[in-house]
């Protein structure tokens, strides 16, 4: 029988995306060196900054790429109601995972199988996941973890050096206990550092006073694109929206990109400036264009099922005439029907969810919500996003020319930013109503 006492347990994913006008800032190569020195126990008061150790690039396994990108479209597809949603599928699946590490039995099987990565064994995920954040601290992305313990609780040092050791996360030791609004803006100020100043308030109210352990990843990624529009080329258009039309500023080019057409949709990828000496960088931004009278969900699904990949694999340079809409919105929504409908379920139980591992020990503990927030902006010179997550666990017109392809975006789109070495989703969305 669960305990009448609530010992709550907020794990918190953190991920900015950012893509600005200003210059992509290089990472150092090499190990990132720890501010602080001591071991993490779970009786410590001192904080533990992580070390990014140098890592061979290399594509993740397909399974790996794949789980994860269909993990994405089908959240997208659930999600999805005709009006605008933006989601960064990499951020929602580190955040659980990272909660995961302290999940047991049945409960870590169907987070994993909600995730799409149950062909995996956990030692191939863990691996992926290291390998994840080195790469994403490359090519002018940063990434950074945090896990912020309640002082002198028994969390297991199993658990604590799994989150330090495979998610590279930093580790403090707090007091939600007697002082929850020193411990919330502790963790507003690491959130708004590790942002560049984007989120910098993710916690408006103080945490509760029996908030046990907050879990935070924080990416962000700076850049423009590699060929900018000409801002004299925008001008007002209309734009076909799922519920009324609006006039919106277009943007205009014509040039040579990545291109592909089928009867059920058009695609190009526009790619991201390289990070300050570096040639080019692996990051494109993809939009999906559904053929008139297509349903978009229809094509998320269709993403899901033949997997992001394949439609990138049949990209090629074209010349075209593109007409893309500005855009900047906001898309929230908790996680939790979606994570139960992809079977997702004993883990928000709090009769039977078991993160035995959390404690070594049988415990009180299940998610109570998974909150995601995500700011998406697009104009002439880059794009900018931001994505957070929560997850929070408890107790109990232009003249035709031959050979010029047309891709003109004023009806509902999708769109992907992505890494070309293989082709991992690392944000994603829909524009439905502008």
């Amino acid at each position: 029988m669960k305990k009448l006492f609530r010992k709550i347990v907020s794990g918190v994913l953190l991920s900015a995306l950012l893509f600005t006008a200003a210059s992509c800032a290089a990472k150092n190569e090499g190990a990132k060196e720890s501010n602080d020195t001591g071991s993490v126990t779970n009786t410590e008061t001192v904080s533990y900054k992580a070390t990014l150790t140098a890592q061979k690039i290399a594509a993740f396994p397909d399974a790996f790429v794949s789980g994860m990108n269909q993990y994405g479209w089908n959240t997208a597809a659930n999600l999805y109601s005709g009006k605008n949603l933006a989601i960064s599928p990499a951020s929602l699946t580190l955040a659980i995972l990272m909660t995961r590490t302290g999940a047991v039995g049945a409960t870590a099987d169907e987070m994993k199988k909600a995730l799409s990565l149950s062909s995996l064994s956990d030692e191939d995920i863990l691996s992926s996941c290291k390998q994840l954040m080195w790469r994403a601290n490359t090519n002018g992305m940063e990434a950074a973890n945090s896990i912020w313990m309640q002082k002198d609780y028994s969390f297991a040092d199993a658990f604590i050096q799994s989150c330090t050791d495979h998610f590279m996360a930093d580790a403090f030791a707090v007091n939600f206990l007697t002082d929850a609004p020193a411990a919330t803006n502790a963790i507003n100020k690491w959130a708004s550092d590790k942002t560049h100043g984007k989120i910098p308030e993710m916690n408006p109210d103080p945490l509760p006073d029996d908030t046990r352990l907050v879990l935070i990843n924080a990416l962000y990624f700076l850049g423009d694109w590699e060929i900018p529009f000409t801002a004299a080329n925008s001008f007002d258009e209309v734009f076909h929206g799922t519920t009324e039309d609006s006039t919106v500023k277009f943007m205009h080019d014509k040039r040579k990109m990545l291109y592909s057409e089928t009867p059920a949709y058009q695609m190009i990828s526009l790619p991201f400036k390289g990070a300050e000496g570096k040639a080019d960088s692996p990051y494109s931004m993809a939009f999906i264009l559904p053929s008139k009278g297509q349903d978009i969900a229809a094509l998320m699904n269709d993403l899901s099922s033949k997997g992001f990949s394949s439609f990138a694999a049949d990209l090629s340079k074209e010349k075209v005439q593109l007409s893309l809409p500005k855009y900047e919105f906001t898309f929230d929504a908790s996680m939790v029907k979606t994570m139960q409908s992809l079977g997702m379920k004993l883990a928000f139980d709090g009769e039977k969810a078991q993160f035995d591992g959390m404690t070594e020990a049988a415990n009180d503990l299940y998610i109570t919500d998974i909150l995601h927030k995500c700011y998406i902006r697009v104009d002439e010179k880059g794009a900018e996003a931001a994505a957070v997550t929560e997850v929070m666990v408890g107790e109990t017109a232009a003249p035709v020319e031959d050979n010029l392809k047309n891709f003109t975006a004023d009806r509902p789109f999708l769109f992907a930013i992505y890494d070309e070495t293989d082709n991992t989703v690392l944000f994603l969305g829909a524009v439905g109503q502008l």
